[in-house]
């Protein structure tokens, strides 16, 4: 072997020795946010009380769609809550993920109705917008219960918001399909942005006076708080002194 193979051979193997201590260090530090993040999801989902699939079951039971709105929870519910929201906003996403549960099972409970009114709030890319037309064809062909699934599907596995390769149609019909949707119409029609009904409920949502998502309304107003958390813990006090 001549030196300069030896010397190839010695480079290679130094850059390989390099890697796999990256990737170990990379490895650990992997492992130790998963843990964190398991601890932390177990926190919520402890305070939060119940599984999600469980408040989910029990919302859709309630499920109806109103218009451009997706409804859980009786019109004789105390607390009336609206949300404004984007499906590719991840701010939205956080609030989904920390509220759902509570909310759902208050719908179930008659203690709130909660009115969700996704729109078209972020245009870098047609992701917002054809997860809207996806979500649309749904509450308007399929059923309410098939529509609260989705949405919540839509939420659960929302791409980075940067991110080059957004779930194409194939991805949102498979979605569709995991949320109960059985029905061949409504899986075709899945797909091309609906231009005129984007254009339909991002209006609504500007007339409102909605400025980012997500905004939450209770009984009308605006709920305030420093942070998403903040808010979401707002909103659970306020529906269990209702």
């Amino acid at each position: 072997m001549s030196k300069q193979n030896r010397q190839a051979r010695a480079a290679a193997a130094i850059a390989q020795q390099k890697r796999a201590e990256r990737n170990r260090r990379l490895g650990i530090t992997g492992a130790i946010v998963v843990v964190v993040a398991a601890v932390v999801a177990g926190l919520v989902w402890y305070s939060l009380g119940g599984s999600s699939s469980d408040s989910a079951v029990a919302g859709a039971a309630s499920a109806k769609v109103d218009d451009t709105s997706l409804v859980v929870g009786p019109d004789s519910a105390k607390t009336k809550v609206t949300i404004y929201e984007d499906f590719q906003c991840p701010y939205c996403r956080q609030f989904e993920s920390q509220s759902r549960d509570f909310l759902r099972e208050a719908a179930s409970d008659g203690k709130a109705q909660i009115t969700y009114k996704p729109f078209n709030l972020l245009t870098q890319d047609d992701y917002s917008a054809r997860a809207l037309s996806a979500f649309a064809t749904v509450l308007d062909d399929g059923t309410a219960k098939q529509a609260l699934a989705f949405h919540d599907k839509l939420f659960d596995e929302q791409p980075y918001e940067n991110a080059s390769d957004k779930p194409d149609t194939t991805q949102l019909r498979d979605w569709a399909k995991d949320s109960g949707v059985t029905k061949a119409s409504v899986l075709d029609a899945i797909g091309p942005v609906d231009k005129s009904y984007v254009t339909k409920v991002t209006q609504a949502a500007v007339g409102a006076g909605v400025q980012g998502t997500p905004t939450i309304l209770v009984d009308g107003k605006p709920l305030s708080g420093s942070s998403i958390s903040d808010q979401a813990d707002q909103l659970e006090e306020m529906i269990k002194k209702s």
